[in-house]
């Protein structure tokens, strides 16, 4: 669906041209937020890049961080091991 931009959003968009702007919908109080076309694209295609390809790159580097040595094993249940106030 595509709609006409209003006036005043038009003038909002002019006015913060490197920000997203945030659209409040005061009936249901949901946020909306209005973006170019272009940085939406760039944002969903980074968000649905599979990254599954590199699991075992990132693996590798973990265990070359010391990420396998038995005292990061509390880590595993941080919940666990978590001082409580």
């Amino acid at each position: 669906m595509i709609m006409r931009l209003p006036d005043e959003l038009r003038t909002l968009v002019i006015s913060h041209p490197v920000t997203p702007v945030e659209i409040i919908d005061e009936e249901t109080r949901l946020a909306y937020v209005l973006l170019p076309a272009g940085e939406f694209e760039r944002m969903k295609t980074a968000a649905e890049d599979d990254l599954s390809e590199t699991y075992s790159a990132q693996v590798a580097s973990a265990m070359r961080a010391g990420w396998d040595d038995p005292a990061m094993d509390e880590y595993n249940d941080y919940d666990a091991h978590r001082p409580t106030s």
